[in-house]
C-alpha cells in the first residue's frame, strides 16, 4: 500500500463579468448521507425529508422546504437480480423518496448509482428552467479499484449560473483502514473528470458538498469504554479531538480543502438494529459525514458563500446500524440568472393519437447536438425518467448555422393515453413551456441538461 499524500493544490481562475455588480440570491439546499445496511425502505421517510405527513397535501406549507435535496445512500442492495431490476424499474429507495416529496412539487433532475452507491437529486420545480450541463461520474476503489463496492459517484450540474457538484463516497472500512481511506479520497478526486473544461475536477466547482459514509474512526488510544464516557457526558470536543477524519484535514491527508460543521451530536454508529443502543462490538464513531467547499472569490464584483443551518443524525431510524445524517445550507447564486434559452411558440390544436407539431426558438448561445431532444411530460411529472415521449430536434441543414426555428412534430401513438378519453384537446405553449391539459413539455440536451 502506498504511503498517503497530500490533497492536490487547486488553483481556482476568477471569472471575469463585465457588469458591475451582480444581484445575488439564496437558496435552500438540503443534503441528507444515510448507510441502509442493505435494508429496504421499511420505515415512514417523512421525518427524514423534513416532509409533515399530512393526509392532505397542503402546498401553503411547503415555502419551508428546500430548493434542492441532495440524497446519498450507502450499502443500497446491490445483488445482480436487484441491479438488474433497477434497469427496469425505478430502485426502491429513489422511489420511496420520490413518493414523499413528490407531492410536493419535487422533481428528480439526476441521479447516479454505483452498485450499492445511490444519488439522488430533486430540485422544486421552479428550478428546473434554471439547471445546465448536468454530467455523471463513478469511481471504483474496492479490490484495487476493480470493484463498486467501495468508490463514489460524482454529480455536477449549473444551478442560476453556479457549478456545483455533488460527491457521495462509500470509503475503506475498519479500524486499521486510515491510509486506504485516504487513498480513496485521493483515487476520487484523480479519476473523476467532466466534459466541462473551466469545471473538470470535482474542486474546480464554485460549491462541493461531499457526502457519504466515509469510514472514519476514532484513534486507537480511545476504546470502547472511553468513547462510551465520552458518549454519557455528551463530551464532544474529547471525541473530535480524536477524530481520524479531523486528523486528515489538518495534516493534508484528506478533506483539507473542504469544511465541516460542529459535531455536536453521538456517533452515528455502530448500533443495535431496531433500537437506540451502542453495538459495542465495534467502537461507535463518526463514520457519515456532510462537507462542503465554497470558492469565495470566484467571480469578480461579488461573493458566493455558504451558511449552515444545521448538522445533526435523524435518531427515529432505527432499520440501519447507521443513523441519517443531514445537514442544511443557504448557498448564494446569482438571480434572475438566464443562459441558453429555449423558448416555445404559441401552438395550436392537437389531435389525441395523432398529436401536433412544437415549434422552438433558440437564443444564440444555445449549441445544439445531434442528441438534442424535446420530451412531453405531465405536468404533474416527479421525476425526468417519466416522459411521455420525445423527439429529436432537427438538425440545421449543412453549412446553415445560423437556424435559430425549428418545428417537430409529437406524433407517437402514446399520445392516446386512456385518463383523457375525448378525441381531441388543445395546447397552448408559453416561454416558460408548460402545455394546457395535462403535459409539459421540456427540451433536453444531449439527454443530460435540463433546461429550459
Amino acid at each position: 500500500m502506498s504511503p498517503p499524500r497530500l490533497c492536490p493544490l487547486i488553483v481556482i481562475s476568477v471569472k471575469t463579468d463585465t457588469r458591475a455588480t451582480r444581484e445575488m440570491e439564496q437558496l435552500s439546499i438540503a443534503c441528507i448521507s444515510w448507510n441502509v445496511e442493505t435494508t429496504w425502505p421499511e420505515e415512514d421517510l417523512h421525518a427524514l425529508m423534513g416532509v409533515r405527513k399530512d393526509p392532505v397535501i397542503k402546498r401553503g406549507l411547503d415555502g419551508y422546504l428546500p430548493d434542492l435535496y441532495i440524497i446519498g445512500l450507502q450499502e443500497v442492495k446491490s445483488q445482480p437480480q436487484n441491479v438488474v431490476m433497477d434497469t427496469l424499474f425505478e430502485e426502491p429507495w429513489t422511489n420511496a423518496l420520490r413518493e414523499v416529496i413528490g407531492p410536493h412539487d419535487y422533481v428528480r433532475v439526476t441521479g447516479e448509482r454505483l452498485q450499492g452507491i445511490v444519488t439522488s437529486v430533486f430540485v422544486k420545480r421552479r428550478h428546473l428552467h434554471h439547471i445546465r450541463d448536468i454530467h455523471t461520474s463513478v469511481v471504483r476503489t474496492g479490490f484495487g479499484g476493480f470493484w463498486g463496492n467501495k468508490g463514489a459517484t460524482s454529480i455536477r450540474f449549473s444551478l442560476y449560473g453556479c457549478s456545483m457538484c455533488i460527491v457521495n463516497c462509500h470509503l475503506a472500512a475498519h479500524d486499521t483502514g486510515y491510509k486506504e481511506r485516504v487513498e480513496n479520497f485521493n483515487a476520487i478526486i484523480d479519476s473523476t473528470r467532466f466534459p466541462i473544461p473551466e469545471t473538470s475536477n470535482i474542486l474546480y466547482h464554485d460549491y462541493v458538498f461531499w457526502l457519504g459514509d466515509m469510514n472514519f474512526r476514532y484513534e486507537a488510544n480511545m476504546t470502547s469504554e472511553i468513547i462510551a464516557k465520552h458518549i454519557g457526558e455528551a463530551n464532544w470536543t474529547a471525541l473530535e479531538d480524536a477524530d481520524e477524519l479531523r486528523k486528515a484535514q489538518k495534516s493534508g491527508d484528506a478533506f483539507s480543502m473542504l469544511k465541516e460543521g460542529p459535531l455536536n451530536f453521538p456517533p452515528t454508529y455502530k448500533y443495535l438494529e431496531g433500537t437506540n443502543t451502542y453495538d459495542f462490538s465495534r467502537r461507535p464513531a463518526w463514520t457519515d459525514r456532510i462537507l462542503y467547499q465554497v470558492h469565495v472569490d470566484a467571480y469578480e464584483n461579488v461573493k458566493l458563500g455558504v451558511e449552515q443551518l444545521l448538522y445533526s443524525p435523524i435518531e427515529v431510524y432505527t432499520q440501519s446500524d447507521h443513523k441519517p445524517v443531514t445537514t442544511t445550507y443557504k448557498v448564494k447564486v446569482f438571480a434572475n440568472h438566464d443562459d441558453r434559452c429555449v423558448r416555445f411558440q404559441p401552438m395550436g390544436t392537437w389531435v389525441v393519437g395523432e398529436g401536433g407539431p412544437v415549434k422552438i426558438s433558440l437564443d444564440s448561445d444555445v449549441v445544439t447536438s445531434p442528441w438534442d431532444y424535446i420530451a412531453l411530460y405531465k405536468v404533474d411529472f416527479t421525476s425526468m425518467h417519466q416522459y411521455i415521449t420525445y423527439t429529436y430536434i432537427p438538425q440545421p441543414n449543412l453549412g446553415n448555422t445560423s437556424q435559430r426555428t425549428f418545428q417537430l412534430l409529437f406524433n407517437d401513438e402514446l399520445l392516446q393515453h386512456p385518463e383523457f378519453g375525448a378525441h381531441h384537446f388543445k395546447t397552448r405553449g408559453y416561454d416558460d413551456s408548460y402545455i394546457q391539459y395535462g403535459y409539459t413539455s421540456i427540451i433536453i440536451n444531449g439527454g443530460l441538461n435540463v433546461v429550459l
